[in-house]
């Protein structure tokens, strides 16, 4: 123990070992996409199985979530052609058109539990990170969203140039909370090896299954449980940083 930790108040975790900041997923961490009607989706519009265009959005088409495609029909085309290529012109025209409307109205309406939890997070004194691979038509209108006042810094995959898992974007959230990776949680459902990234740059990973649960249980339950914890709503996880407020992260 150095001279500070003798010497700190009783109930102040040690030096080093405070909770400072969280960064979070974006997609099935604080808001669903499954809980719109189904009637616009992607997948729907163009008769693709939606596991299957999922798979092939997050792991297969990176131009996509790096925004080196900037054109929002080539960017779609390029993706569904991979998995069909006789879908027609047409079809992507309108999946490409409906797309920043049908992820306006998820971010626009969050669930009243995430932006609850996300308030009672910023009063504990933390600060909030946002950390998303996302496309540029699925983002649009995150300015909007009530959800964007709640983060000191959001970082979306298409404007970084980066993605989840490389470890530049999570140094580069930290950076801009002006918090040490190791005091700032990283919370997110698993998806895009995420937590890989994050235990690999030495944040405490937290794994959120509750949205996830709700919308793909088959994919919840699948997930590596390879985090320091596991919480399954907003509520539990309030619960948690009170704690690591109070007794620090060892």
């Amino acid at each position: 123990m150095n001279l500070a930790d003798s010497q700190r108040a009783p109930g102040r975790p040690a030096s080093g070992t405070e909770l400072l900041g969280a960064a979070f997923d974006l997609f099935y961490t604080l808001i669903d996409m499954r809980h719109l009607p189904e009637a616009g989706s992607t997948p729907d519009l163009l008769g693709i199985d939606p596991k299957v265009w999922s798979r092939q959005v997050m792991e297969l088409s990176p131009h996509h979530a790096l925004g080196t495609e900037t054109d929002p029909v080539e960017s779609i085309r390029r993706i569904a052609h991979a998995i069909d290529p006789a879908i027609p012109l047409e079809k992507i025209r309108d999946a490409a058109r409906a797309r920043p409307e049908r992820f306006r109205a998820a971010l626009l309406r969050p669930r009243p539990e995430v932006t609850a939890g996300l308030a009672r997070l910023r009063a504990a004194g933390l600060r909030l990170g946002l950390i998303s691979n996302a496309g540029l038509d699925e983002i649009e209108a995150w300015p909007e969203s009530p959800l964007a006042p709640f983060f000191d810094a959001a970082l979306f995959s298409c404007y970084e140039g980066v993605m989840k898992p490389d470890p530049e974007i999570y140094r580069r959230a930290a950076t801009r909370l002006g918090v040490p990776l190791a005091q700032c949680l990283y919370v997110g459902d698993g998806g895009s090896q995420e937590h890989e990234g994050a235990n690999a740059v030495g944040m405490p990973t937290v794994l959120m299954l509750g949205l996830l649960r709700r919308s793909y249980p088959e994919i919840a339950a699948t997930r590596p449980r390879i985090t320091r914890w596991v919480v399954e709503s907003f509520g539990d996880l309030v619960t948690l940083v009170e704690r690591l407020r109070r007794d620090g992260l060892e």
